[in-house]
């Protein structure tokens, strides 16, 4: 028996979102604020014997995303699978309703919602009866309702699935529409009422929560995993040990008790009291030792003494270690106690555990997930460690995105053959694990690419991509089609660049291509590849529109140079040749407008210093006034559809800033005026239009009409 899904509505950050589960280990990544706290905590709602029953729903529980909460109803569902025929799973099986004619006893459900009592929803129900009823009137029975019109329920063998639109309009109602069902026909689709049975007591379910403050949770007497390890020890003691210990204690209390100095100080406590109230008045006072006696409160006191592994014979208190130190022994403590609740042979066994990764060096993480995997036990991890997410499998991994006001899940594996998602599982290491995290992905296929791009991006902008949230991934030899499928409207919703090359030649070719030499014919082959490539990636994205490749006509270094930018190549010979004859003749060959003259030189140049070397050296050269490639600039905007006005606004002080201190002597703008009027904008949608109005040839006006495309 595992969760196969879960299914939140209207609940916090999630508006409508589905996860699907795997039997095992399963991850759930994000972005901080996107939601992985929230989906632990609704799983611990319906699975956690630990948290009360009689939850309690606020105003802020609701999704913000809604016009309004009241009459919308929080549903929380589960749907297990591989149900036993024990009695206790049986209890949560689907059953017939509705007009199901087939039901599956080895599935079930299981369900919060939160709700208007019956009584308001018959007034719902009436009001969309009434043909003549109005916004108006629906408004007024929604305005009186408050939280405490609202119920908790928890019901079993639901079989309707109310991340489904549809359904919920149906059977919760459509607000546009004025249209809710009848309360007393429909309480069978909702599932049924579990009384004088709780399905968290039939479960074993231990949470691990974030590793935030661990030296603070192993002092405390509610939350120290320790303690918990220990409650019931005590039982298990030898009665002959027992008795022995508790009369070594009362001897030490005793001993302690009857010191000379601890006797001082009751009979001067004793004395000053007397002199204050007198001999009638005063109580009798007297210092005693209160060792606990009984075992079980002994156990409580016991602390633990560690030490690092560098030093083994030396252990001092938990404070003492690393932040590392102490997240491991407390991880280890609660997977400990986890063992001891699973042993209690519940009918099913599920691990929670929120963001390990802190403070916890990388391969320990790795290490650590690898050996969750454990039989007949269902582990769920949420994290935004790239090194946690790179050893996780894509089918069993979620992912949480940050939208306006919810939050969006996204499934990487949903439609693939299991043979692709093999290759994208061996592919991901933690350096491409980033495309999972970004808001946008750029994928190129060079050393030049991977380095350069970011550097123009930075310094032309001001700004880096990460800031942005686009990751720009080198897939190396791997295809481009083999990391692209991954963004598709069934799988990860996120805008995807392809940028590379057509490698048109830059010699003008032979039209025999009999007649080429040796030359001409390596320039014809790539020429033929880039055209093969082209074809490829257009059908491969042709009907996904959150796929899209981007061309450089010739190779990148040859586009750098044809975008403008012979000047920072320039700087870079003047740096690394010596001689003033070497410099002259590359400078000027580089200089020349003829693509089959300063093409050949800098490639040259790029495969003599080895093409990422020389991306390395050119680095140090590029500044706000160097240009980027227009293709490169719209795969950045295709990417980023998501950049905010407030980024572009800083994005435009940047530049304008930028260009007061140095601009081409051709440029005949005041941009100290321009900034001033700029920034008396009364907001940043004004200001940047302002920008695009007077520049509309700068970089950054470029960039934004190709992102409004």
């Amino acid at each position: 028996m595992y969760i196969s899904k879960l299914s939140i509505r209207n609940f916090r950050n999630f508006r409508n979102i589905s996860l699907d589960f795997q039997k095992g280990v399963n991850t759930i990544i994000g972005e901080n604020g996107s939601g992985k706290t929230n989906i632990l905590y609704a799983l611990r709602l319906l699975i956690d014997e630990n948290l009360p029953r009689n939850i309690r729903f606020y105003e802020s529980d609701f999704n913000r995303s809604l016009n309004q909460w009241k009459g919308h109803w929080i549903i929380i569902q589960i749907e297990f699978s591989e149900l036993d025929v024990s009695e206790e799973a049986q209890a949560i099986a689907m059953h017939k309703a509705g007009t199901m004619d087939e039901y599956d006893s080895t599935k079930g459900t299981y369900s919060l919602i939160f709700r208007p009592r019956e009584n308001k929803r018959r007034e719902l129900y009436e009001c969309s009866q009434d043909l003549a009823a109005s916004e108006v009137e629906l408004q007024a029975i929604l305005d009186s309702i408050t939280l405490n019109d609202y119920e908790l329920t928890y019901r079993g063998r639901g079989n309707t699935d109310f991340s489904i639109e549809e359904n919920y309009r149906k059977y919760v109602g459509d607000f546009d529409k004025i249209a809710f069902p009848d309360p007393d026909e429909l309480e069978d689709i909702y599932g049924i009422r579990l009384y004088g049975f709780s399905i968290p007591n039939e479960l074993s379910c231990t949470f691990i929560k974030a590793l935030r403050d661990v030296e603070a949770d192993l002092r405390s007497y509610k939350d120290n995993p320790l303690l918990s390890l220990l409650r019931g020890k005590e039982k298990s003691i030898d009665v002959v040990k027992k008795d022995s210990i508790t009369k070594k204690v009362i001897e030490l209390n005793e001993e302690i008790s009857e010191l000379e100095e601890v006797r001082d100080i009751s009979g001067g406590i004793a004395n000053s009291i007397k002199q204050a109230v007198g001999e009638t008045y005063a109580p009798n006072i007297e210092i005693k030792s209160e060792v606990p006696s009984e075992i079980e409160r002994l156990l409580q006191s016991l602390k633990l003494w560690v030490g690092d592994s560098d030093e083994p014979d030396y252990k001092g208190r938990v404070g003492e270690l690393s932040l590392g130190g102490a997240n491991l022994i407390y991880l280890s403590m609660k997977l400990l106690e986890y063992e001891k609740v699973k042993a209690l042979n519940k009918i099913a066994n599920f691990l929670l555990i929120e963001e390990p990764e802190a403070h916890i060096h990388t391969h320990i993480q790795k290490t650590l997930f690898d050996k969750l995997h454990s039989h007949n036990t269902q582990v769920i991890i949420t994290t935004h460690s790239t090194h946690i997410s790179s050893v996780s499998k894509i089918s069993s991994v979620n992912i949480l995105s940050r939208s306006n006001k919810e939050a969006l899940v996204f499934n990487p594996s949903n439609g693939l053959e299991p043979s692709r998602i093999t290759a994208l599982e061996r592919y991901l290491d933690a350096v491409r694990t980033n495309l999972l995290f970004a808001k946008g992905v750029a994928l190129v296929e060079g050393d030049a690419e991977q380095i350069l791009i970011p550097v123009l991006f930075k310094k032309v902008f001001g700004i880096s991509l990460d800031e942005i949230g686009v990751s720009l991934i080198n897939i190396g030899s791997t295809g481009f089609q083999n990391i692209a499928t991954l963004f598709h409207n069934d799988r990860v919703r996120k805008n995807c660049a392809i940028i590379t090359d057509l490698d048109t030649s830059i010699l003008e070719l032979p039209k025999d291509e009999v007649s080429d030499n040796v030359e001409e014919r390596a320039y014809r082959n790539s020429q033929k590849s880039g055209a093969l490539r082209k074809n490829l990636l257009d059908n491969f994205c042709k009907d996904n529109n959150w796929v899209s490749p981007f061309y450089g006509k010739y190779t990148f270094e040859v586009e750098f140079v044809k975008a403008g930018n012979s000047f920072e190549v320039t700087q870079l010979v003047n740096k690394q040749y010596n001689r003033e004859a070497d410099k002259n003749r590359i400078n000027g060959l580089l200089e020349n407008n003829e693509v089959n003259v300063y093409g050949k030189e800098v490639l040259r140049l790029a495969n003599s210093f080895g093409k990422g070397w020389f991306a390395l050296m050119l680095e140090e050269h590029i500044d706000h006034l160097t240009y980027i490639p227009p293709y490169i600039l719209e795969a950045i905007a295709f990417a980023s559809p998501h950049v905010t006005n407030q980024t572009l606004y800083s994005i435009a002080k940047y530049r304008l800033k930028s260009l007061i201190k140095n601009k081409f002597e051709s440029d005949k703008n005041d941009y100290s005026d321009l900034s001033q009027q700029f920034e008396a904008n009364e907001n940043s949608e004004k200001a940047i239009d302002f920008c695009i109005k007077k520049l509309p040839e700068d970089q950054l006006s470029k960039f934004i009409k190709l992102q409004k495309l």
